[in-house]
């Protein structure tokens, strides 16, 4: 029986891009992630290292449950009360669609706390018998060690000022990185400008690889995209819900976005941008 890795026994379609006589070679970097991070039953220790050791180590099970990134030097803003409007699941999953036009009408901060809070907010915390707790969100996430960060980019909300937040769920606040117009900047990290030209704000969820992969290893890199997408469906949910416009992005400038963020793209980096305003 040919491998399924023979040219005859695979349904490829490169040829399409590539050519029919340049298909992507056996060295592709996809498919040799792919291969680095697929697990095998007789590989388990070596390919995952940290389950064990977060298993034993009392202090490393604590340092993973303060899973968000913290700026204690910057002003931290409390969010108001608020709530998901009724609505019922299947209304929203029927009515959900990609928005091809934002309106520019300025938001209010409870709907951007309650798109935050039901998108990535803590739902759940128990004690951990070594002291501390591990808190639960709205988003699944391997071994709930959460490796994602939301950063708001806010443009235009009623009692925010516009500039570049990032969102603490363990404490439930916005932090504020840097105030002022940012949106021509932001601008330059999108190949399609159009939808972020008039949004009241942008989500922009970042992954910091390591909270994940220091347990799962390379297959932690895989928890992180996956978990992104749990994420950012919360998120379009949730503005369906509050009858928003929103638009999930994946195509961006990465180096360019990062830089913007201030982040370094390599141990946290950009994965999603969710353009986000009222309907036009």
């Amino acid at each position: 029986m040919e491998s399924f890795r023979s040219e005859s026994a695979t349904l490829n379609a490169s040829w399409v891009v590539y050519g029919a006589q340049q298909l992507v070679s056996k060295d592709d970097p996809a498919e040799l992630f792919h291969e680095a991070s697929t697990l095998y039953a007789t590989q388990l220790t070596r390919q995952l290292p940290g389950t064990v050791l977060i298993e034993t180590n009392p202090q490393l099970r604590l340092t993973a449950s303060r899973s968000t990134k913290r700026h204690p030097h910057v002003k931290a803003i409390p969010l108001p009360k608020s709530e998901l409007p009724a609505t019922s699941f299947a209304d929203l999953l029927a009515r959900r669609r990609t928005a091809a036009h934002i309106g520019s009408a300025p938001l209010d901060l409870g709907r951007l706390a309650t798109l935050l809070r039901s998108s990535y907010g803590v739902t759940a915390r128990t004690a951990l018998p070594e002291g501390g707790e591990q808190t639960f969100r709205a988003t699944p996430s391997a071994g709930a060690l959460y490796p994602l960060d939301i950063y708001p980019i806010v443009f235009a909300a009623d009692d925010l000022a516009a500039g570049i937040y990032h969102y603490d769920p363990l404490r439930d606040v916005l932090e504020l990185l840097r105030a002022g117009d940012t949106r021509s900047r932001f601008l330059e990290a999108l190949p399609m400008k159009p939808l972020a030209e008039r949004c009241a704000l942008a989500l922009v969820l970042t992954a910091t690889f390591w909270r994940s992969r220091f347990k799962y290893g390379q297959r932690g890199y895989r928890f992180a995209l996956l978990e992104a997408g749990h994420l950012a469906q919360n998120i379009l949910l949730a503005a369906q819900a509050l009858e928003l416009a929103a638009a999930p992005v994946g195509g961006f400038y990465d180096r360019t976005l990062a830089e913007f963020l201030e982040i370094d793209g390599v141990n946290e980096s950009p994965l999603y941008v969710i353009p986000i305003g009222v309907r036009p």
